[in-house]
Parts: C-alpha cells; sequence; structure tokens
C-alpha cells in the first residue's frame, strides 16, 4: 500500500514538473507576456514564426514595436488576414497595440512574429531567447518553447484551419 501510495505521489509530482516546465510567463509594466512558442524549422529553412499571448492589466494602452531573437538577423511584426479569399501577410511597422484589459494573441494565421535570416534550425523541445519591446514597458527577455513541425502547444488552436504559409 505504501509502495503504490509513493508511486503515484511521484507520478503527480512529475506531470505538474511537466507542466510548469512547459508554460512559462513573462511581465513588461503592465504587460502579461504568456508561453512565447515557436514551431520547429527543417534543415535549410529561412525564417522562423513567433507566438504569445499579451495581456495588458493597465489603464493605459501599450504597443509591442519590435524584438530580437538569438537565431535571426531581423524580427518582424506581421498579421495575416483573408482577403476575398486569398490569404495576405504584411508586416506591421507600427507594432501592435494592447489596450488596457485586452489579451492580444500572436498565433499562426493572425498576428505573428517572423525571424528573418535564421541562423541555425529551430530544434523541438529546445527553447530560444529572445527580447520584446513594448512602447511604454519598455523591453523584456524571453524564452520561445519550440514546438514540432506543424505543431501548437497543447490545448492550443493553430488557428490557422490547416492552411500553410510560404514564406
Amino acid at each position: 500500500m505504501k509502495s503504490a501510495l509513493s508511486a503515484v505521489t511521484l507520478a503527480i509530482s512529475l506531470a505538474l514538473a511537466a507542466s510548469a516546465a512547459s508554460a512559462h510567463e513573462y511581465k513588461a509594466g503592465s504587460i502579461e507576456i504568456k508561453h512565447p512558442w515557436s514551431r520547429a524549422t527543417p534543415k535549410g529553412a529561412t525564417v522562423a514564426g513567433g507566438y504569445m499571448k499579451l495581456t495588458n492589466t493597465g489603464a493605459t494602452p501599450d504597443r509591442l514595436i519590435g524584438g530580437s531573437t538569438e537565431i535571426a538577423g531581423k524580427f518582424e511584426i506581421h498579421e495575416m488576414s483573408m482577403d476575398n479569399g486569398v490569404m495576405k501577410m504584411r508586416p506591421l511597422v507600427d507594432g501592435v497595440e494592447i489596450k488596457p484589459g485586452e489579451t492580444v494573441e500572436f498565433k499562426p494565421g493572425g498576428y505573428h512574429l517572423m525571424f528573418v535570416g535564421i541562423t541555425q534550425p529551430v530544434a523541438q523541445g529546445k527553447r530560444v531567447k529572445g527580447t520584446l519591446e513594448f512602447e511604454k514597458a519598455g523591453k523584456v527577455d524571453v524564452e520561445y518553447a519550440i514546438e514540432p513541425i506543424g505543431g501548437t502547444p497543447k490545448g492550443e488552436d493553430a488557428g490557422h484551419g490547416g492552411m500553410h504559409m510560404n514564406h
């Protein structure tokens, strides 16, 4: 009986540790940054994407205006949208506003980050260091958890209905 209880306790502890390791959050001023992530890239890829949720807990708007990663020469903020049945992607040179009390989700098929000119393949299960820059909250260091090629974090919706874009 004691052995079975120890095994159950160990299993629960390991499960909690695994979920704590996969979920990660950061804060910059009034901006909460939840689970930054990216997808693994195939050999020869020159771009990767970045995704997360940004929540403004403050009383004034803020704006994600830029950032950087250790793996890419260029960091861009993009938006994808449908226009007469055609998916279009465009850089947002003025960034993305996060209004007070609102959450802006960066996900495939919508707002996302582009890491352009990646210097190495992005490997599943690893983490990639980066920095996000906000107009008011300033800079904050983050790590992007790397999911499988075509994957999303557990419990997340891919948000693109199976569509894939080549950049």
